[in-house]
């Protein structure tokens, strides 16, 4: 079938970046991409054929007015027939004479009401799969037919008829020297646009890319279910997802790195800073730094509380959160978004130095 990746919608990133940098936080890579997975309209969904490394045929098709994709060609070109038709077709409705003879029942679609004819009548197959192509795509077309109803009312037999005494023909736009001035149902419609505006309607392709908001819209069926299975899945452990979003963090400005050699992956705008074991700090500092070595993942209010003291004037509450904003700014304290503080560990300038090229070669790496 397909294979599904996730990337962020680059309008719904560069908001969600901009925040992020304001608020100078860490995030934990997963946490990051399980915000992008968590709207659809955050989105930007890659589909590829599985078999498109070994069959020059296995493509995709996209319906070209709205960026759709489906499996097959002839699902998109149903697809814009239904819902784009305009963009290609006046609508134009010409008398005819309405059909002549007995007719005991007539058919009735129940979504729409729409009498669709007579059983016995010779415009009744074509009939059924010009309504079902406009109006119903989404059902399959045996399900369709199978739940008409029979009405036997004489006038509702006359309404059809009274319906039956005009049609809808199809002039096509930006007509070219050549082309037909009309088209006389929807299958010709179709040929038409088969033959003649294809270019327009539909393209193939090995992937496609389309919006995440487009996925609600996509017709019921093993593409949509594949890619919803797939989306599901990435929301559940997102390890693809965050490595898709490395490169694209490192280009926006943000600095990644793990907590332990083989720990957590996190991402901050501000530039992660080890303390060198040969550097000074002020006492006030330092003794942040002693806090939350001791007891890490504190929060700001219980880190004043224990330096400042309970019953501390304002103006020393006010030093420790001042200090405290300092330090993040600078890199040397984690601030996560649920509160928890982390001072960075204590590194040599030497191994501090080699763990920043090893960052700045991934970094290269990825753009």
């Amino acid at each position: 079938m397909v294979a599904s990746a996730f990337f962020p919608d680059d309008a719904k990133f560069e908001l969600l970046g901009g925040a992020m940098k304001k608020s100078k936080m860490t995030y934990e890579l997963f946490e990051v991409a399980r915000l992008i997975l968590d709207k659809e309209d955050r989105l930007s969904i890659v589909v590829r054929h599985l078999d498109a490394d070994t069959r020059p045929d296995a493509q995709l098709a996209v319906s070209i007015p709205d960026g759709h994709p489906f499996l097959t060609e002839a699902e998109a070109v149903s697809h814009v027939m239904s819902r784009h038709l305009d963009k290609f077709f006046d609508v134009v409705e010409v008398e005819v004479e309405a059909p002549k003879g007995s007719f005991l029942m007539v058919a009735k679609c129940p979504q729409t009401g729409k009498l669709l004819g007579a059983p016995t009548h010779h415009s009744y197959q074509r009939n059924l799969r010009e309504h079902h192509a406009r109006h119903c795509p989404n059902v399959p077309f045996d399900s369709f037919k199978g739940r008409l109803e029979m009405v036997r009312e004489q006038e509702q037999i006359d309404a059809w008829l009274k319906s039956m005494s005009s049609r809808s023909e199809y002039a096509p736009k930006d007509r070219k020297e050549g082309e037909p001035e009309r088209l006389e149902s929807l299958d010709a419609a179709r040929g038409f646009l088969q033959a003649f505006r294809k270019d327009l309607v539909v393209k193939n392709h090995p992937w496609v890319r389309f919006a995440g908001r487009l996925l609600e819209e996509l017709n019921p069926g093993p593409l949509r279910d594949s890619v919803r299975f797939a989306l599901e899945q990435q929301r559940a452990f997102p390890l693809d997802t965050a490595n898709g979003i490395r490169g694209r963090l490192r280009k926006e400005g943000f600095h990644l790195y793990k907590k332990g050699s083989k720990g957590i992956t996190y991402a901050c705008s501000v530039r992660r800073r080890c303390r060198d074991p040969k550097a000074a700090f002020s006492d006030p500092m330092a003794k942040l730094f002693d806090a939350l070595d001791r007891k890490p993942a504190q929060q700001a209010k219980d880190l004043v509380l224990a330096l400042a003291g309970e019953n501390a004037e304002a103006a020393a509450k006010t030093q420790v959160l001042t200090d405290l904003s300092f330090l993040i700014g600078e890199g040397y304290i984690a601030n996560l978004p649920d509160g928890r503080l982390f001072a960075q560990p204590i590194l040599s300038s030497q191994a501090q130095a080699k763990e920043e090229a090893a960052n700045d070669e991934a970094a290269e790496e990825s753009k």
